[in-house]
């Protein structure tokens, strides 16, 4: 089972499960996230989302997409439609507040599920990673919009250019949430258990109303997103990226 989904009480606790490749994010992962968001709307007050492992989530799990390279690229513009849009739009869509437990890792798509979420605490070691420039890409998952909206676009673009690790320690500094000394699922429970205590439908527009407040909407984000990956995922740089990637070296974006 790639998401494990527990009830305790009023709180919904959704792992990710797939500790053996880091939590990244398959088809079944995808769809198993978005139903367990449904079902914690309507079952619980609180959800938190965390991975198993030593991970958070490590992003898009392309195994099944390795073979496509061989071939010129997969169509990245149909795959993201179809894995990652739904999971951003479900994280942003939610019944309920959410909390991203980030037990470690939570690079590209994972970044993206991490900050989708309304609140995060992290445990001193996780790190944000976008990932993205270092295979030829532009974020996806609503990171584009999210990194922005969180951290102004200057930062936004050091962070995503750079393609650095943004510790915990820095990501509280600027605001993306607290670091957790103790134990981070006891942490992340007691914080739902006082949202579980408050207006949940109020909640939900909560997020709703402060998000339109962006120039840009969501949804046009995620398009937007989903158009450019699809013109990079078959271009020569990502092929690159990923090659690189699977070799374990040091991209040549020269060729």
């Amino acid at each position: 089972m790639a998401l494990h989904y527990q009830l305790e009480g009023e709180l919904a606790v959704l792992t990710l499960s797939r500790p053996d490749r880091f939590n990244s994010v398959s088809k079944e992962l995808s769809a198993g996230l978005i139903d367990a968001l449904a079902k914690a709307g309507s079952e619980a007050r609180a959800a938190i989302i965390t991975g198993s492992g030593k991970a958070f989530c490590a992003g898009a799990d392309l195994s099944d997409l390795m073979s496509e390279y061989e071939t010129g690229g997969p169509d990245l513009y149909r795959i993201i439609g179809e894995r990652f849009n739904p999971v951003a739009e479900a994280l942003m869509q939610a019944e309920l507040p959410t909390i991203a437990a980030v037990n470690g890792v939570a690079a590209g798509a994972g970044m993206g599920i991490a900050l989708g979420c309304d609140l995060r605490l992290f445990a001193p070691g996780s790190y944000l990673l976008s990932a993205f420039i270092g295979l030829g890409l532009v974020p996806d998952t609503g990171s584009t919009w999210l990194l922005v909206q969180h951290l102004g676009l200057g930062r936004a673009m050091e962070f995503t250019m750079s393609n650095r690790r943004l510790p915990a320690v820095e990501a509280e500094r600027l605001g993306l949430g607290t670091v957790v000394e103790g134990d981070l699922i006891e942490a992340a429970l007691a914080l739902a258990r006082t949202l579980a205590d408050g207006p949940k439908e109020a909640y939900a527009a909560n997020r709703r109303i402060l998000s339109k407040a962006a120039n840009s909407t969501f949804t046009d984000a995620l398009e937007e997103e989903r158009r450019i990956q699809g013109e990079l995922g078959t271009g020569s740089q990502h092929l690159e990226g990923m090659k690189a990637f699977v070799e374990k070296r040091q991209a040549d974006f020269r060729r």
